[in-house]
């Protein structure tokens, strides 16, 4: 439908980048929240894993919301019981039935995750995924640039980043800011979300239109 087509389009993109540069995790990063950033990470993964194996990973630990998106059982193990060293990343896996997907979503909302997210395990982790036998590419959902530090505590850990930003909201400043901080972590493109000046597509997440393909920083 018209709804997938931009992501469709991005996750052409986004494998060609695989096939050239052989890099496979990536975060998906805003600048604010409520810029469609989870909105974009778990549609991409849902495109992506129709055709790659592919993980999906909830790092967002302060305001998680992958789990009631994709309606995952609450008991079971997430990625912030593996940071906090109480069980094995296998573990807190939860493979999405009928796709080649697998999610690793927050269970519980951390008020100060700094302290998981500056331990090995999140290094541990991406390590994992990326030398996983079955060489899944990796879509990281990330907290917003302006909640605390939490993405430059992250940015290390991933081999690139596509920004989501929202026209008329995501200053021009705040974009470069945030890109010029999280070097030399490369930021390989961006995606426009609500835009208010070209044709809408409607679904029932709203209207989104995808400004750019991904490409490579200079």
């Amino acid at each position: 439908s018209e709804d997938v087509h931009p992501f469709s389009v991005l996750r052409s993109q986004l494998l060609k980048h695989v096939r050239c540069t052989g890099k496979r995790v990536f975060a998906i990063m805003s600048v604010q929240p409520g810029n469609g950033k989870t909105h974009v990470a778990v549609n991409l993964a849902a495109a992506m894993a129709r055709i790659h194996p592919t993980v999906l990973v909830e790092l967002d630990l302060r305001r998680p919301s992958v789990g009631q998106c994709l309606g995952l059982p609450g008991f079971h193990a997430g990625i912030d019981d593996y940071l906090a060293g109480y069980v094995g990343l296998q573990e807190t896996g939860i493979h999405i039935h009928g796709t080649d997907l697998t999610v690793h979503r927050v269970r519980n909302a951390t008020p100060n995750p700094e302290a998981l997210l500056s331990t090995s395990k999140l290094i541990e982790m991406t390590d994992a995924l990326r030398n996983s036998e079955d060489q899944p590419i990796c879509i990281i959902d990330t907290p917003p640039a302006v909640i605390h530090d939490d993405i430059m505590l992250i940015a290390p850990a991933v081999e690139s980043i596509i920004m989501v930003v929202q026209e008329g909201r995501t200053s021009r400043r705040a974009l470069t800011k945030t890109i010029k901080s999280l070097s030399p972590t490369p930021v390989i493109g961006t995606v426009l979300n609500m835009s208010i000046s070209s044709p809408p597509q409607t679904s029932e997440y709203g209207d989104y239109f995808l400004l750019d393909t991904v490409h490579q920083s200079a």
